[in-house]
């Protein structure tokens, strides 16, 4: 786990199998695993430069 977002949404780093390395988004609500990024220091970054 990388970030809790609120609502039940969690932001997660997949460590095994053909996406590890890849930053993926948990929304139970609104369409359970998605990709939000290629890689963690990609996704690192952009959150390091958000507002």
């Amino acid at each position: 786990m990388l970030a809790e977002q609120g609502c039940g949404i969690g932001v997660r780093l997949v460590l095994n199998g053909p996406s590890a390395g890849q930053v993926w988004q948990i929304d139970p609500d609104w369409g359970g695993f998605v990709p939000v990024s290629p890689d963690f220091r990609t996704w690192y970054t952009d959150w390091l430069e958000s507002p």
